[in-house]
């Protein structure tokens, strides 16, 4: 089972508007854990995040969420720190809002394309 930690308050650069996307945002997958995976205190409780479980997915099938986008002449450019994020509206959703699990349906349906 993977274990996702999801950005779920803005995480705007302080001072550099430009620099926004070089930072995860509201919706991107953080980090992809392992089954078994313990999230630290500070990690559960700061309220920057969501935790949700994919069971019977393993980890290497979700890469793709946290893949990130580099410039196609220079690959050591980072042009956005996630290619892929969690549609915001939806995750916000009541009927999302208080969810620990999903399907990799589920998830695959919330996915989208960065602009």
């Amino acid at each position: 089972m993977a274990r996702l930690c999801i950005r779920i308050l803005a995480n705007n650069h302080p001072t550099d508007p430009l620099l926004d996307m070089l930072r995860t945002q509201i919706g991107d997958v953080v980090s992809i854990q392992e089954d078994g995976h313990v999230w630290s205190q500070g990690e559960l409780r700061c309220g920057q995040y969501r935790f949700l479980d994919i069971p019977g997915v393993p980890q290497a099938d979700l890469i793709s969420l946290i893949e990130s986008v580099f410039d196609a002449k220079d690959e050591s450019v980072l042009i956005r720190v996630r290619a892929r994020t969690l549609n915001a509206a939806v995750l916000m959703s009541p009927a999302w809002k208080t969810r620990t699990t999903a399907t990799k349906a589920q998830l695959d349906a919330l996915t989208v394309a960065r602009p």
